[in-house]
């Protein structure tokens, strides 16, 4: 068993499954009671999330009251757009993606671990600022012992 399965079971779940949507169906999303999407590297995640089909089936899901829950990079791709990292970091954009669109499960655009990223790029706080005064768009900014809860669209989300 996991470590992250162990974490999620703490929380009384009957049963903890992964899904790979890179590999597996992403129609399997369908049988579950609750989805937390982990963290990885967020271009690779929609990346995979829209080619497989689970961004749409991801928000069919969330419109039926199944909880959806992110994680970091899982907590990114919920919001409305992941183009603020292209800004940041276009190197890690490895498949050259031009929609950048994320789920639109919450309006809500997350920088997470930012306490800990002024660790490896003081300048980040005011990267991210140039950026909002840009484009005029808000990216809250969480560290890693936050998490924020919304009722976005009718759904929550955690980081």
């Amino acid at each position: 068993m996991t470590y992250e399965q162990n974490d999620l079971l703490e929380f009384r779940l009957d049963q903890v499954d992964f899904l790979d949507v890179e590999f597996e169906s992403a129609k399997k999303l369908y049988g579950y009671d609750l989805i937390f999407l982990n963290g990885g590297y967020p271009f690779y995640l929609l990346h995979f999330l829209k080619k497989s089909g689970a961004d749409h089936i991801l928000k069919d899901i969330s419109r039926t009251g199944v909880p959806i829950f992110g994680l970091s990079a899982g907590s990114i791709v919920m919001g409305p757009s992941i183009e603020y990292l292209q800004y940041l970091y276009p190197e890690d954009n490895q498949f050259n993606d031009t929609d950048l669109t994320g789920l639109n499960l919450t309006s809500t655009t997350i920088f997470p671990h930012f306490k800990e990223m002024l660790t490896r790029d003081a300048d980040i706080d005011k990267k991210l600022t140039s950026y909002e005064n840009t484009t005029g768009v808000k990216i809250m900014r969480l560290n890693n012992d936050q998490a924020l809860s919304c009722h976005c669209k009718d759904k929550v989300l955690i980081d």
